[in-house]
């Protein structure tokens, strides 16, 4: 699917107030979501780690990543 350039926003976009809530509700707990794609850049000597890593403990990239990043943010008590 080719992506769409995006040239403006529209006025009714802009107008409407955004909420964001500190805690999250009961519908996000029970609603499925998708996940969010999120690109990484990283050295290649790290690169070539991770994967030697994820090699050695039947583990792919993302599922390290991820479990790194949810520690770090549980560390500092993020939501």
């Amino acid at each position: 699917m080719a992506k769409q350039k995006i040239t403006a926003l529209s006025a009714s976009l802009l107008d409407q107030p955004t909420q964001i809530s500190a805690a999250p509700t009961e519908s996000h707990l029970t609603t499925p979501t998708k996940p969010v794609v999120q690109t990484v850049k990283v050295p290649p000597d790290v690169y070539v780690r991770l994967k030697t890593v994820g090699a050695q403990e039947r583990r792919s990239s993302q599922d390290i990543i991820l479990s790194a990043l949810l520690e770090y943010l549980e560390r500092f008590q993020v939501a």
